[in-house]
């Protein structure tokens, strides 16, 4: 029998967890994403930022890939341990993902950005790591990495 004293600690005794789901590529499926993402977080303090993030990777999808085309759809991974991954698959499209600006934060004015890789930019302040892979033909990888140590300033 494992003896542990806390249930964070018990539930995380067997190693990392993970969960994967799919989703329709439409857009009254990002908050789905979302409530499925925030759920698996509850207790880490990071539940908001985890729900953000899959938030802004979800709209990307819907609005940017063939996902979004009939019969189209997307998924979505959590695996949680000491760090967690949240990543988010789509079936490709017209470009590759980018992430700007690349400016320093202090000199970013959000509003200048439009629409083109102001989500990948939220999401990388948030996380620890982004990572983006795939290509247009046969589909993106975006992962964002949480320490679940860290917490955000209040």
């Amino acid at each position: 029998m494992l003896c542990v004293d806390s249930p964070e600690k018990w539930i995380r005794a067997t190693g990392p967890l993970s969960w994967r789901r799919t989703f329709v590529g439409a857009r009254d499926q990002v908050p789905r994403a979302r409530a499925f993402v925030e759920s698996l977080f509850l207790g880490t303090r990071r539940e908001d930022d985890a729900g953000l993030i899959v938030t802004e990777l979800v709209n990307n999808v819907v609005l940017h890939t063939r996902s979004r085309e009939p019969g189209g759809w997307f998924g979505v991974e959590v695996v949680i341990d000491e760090l967690a991954w949240l990543t988010v698959t789509d079936q490709g499209g017209a470009d590759r993902p980018q992430i700007r600006p690349q400016a320093p934060v202090a000199e970013v004015d959000l509003d200048d950005l439009g629409q083109t890789g102001r989500g990948l930019f939220i999401v990388s302040e948030l996380a620890t790591s982004l990572d983006i892979q795939g290509c247009p033909v046969r589909g993106h990888t975006v992962r964002a990495v949480l320490d679940l140590q860290a917490r955000r300033c209040e």
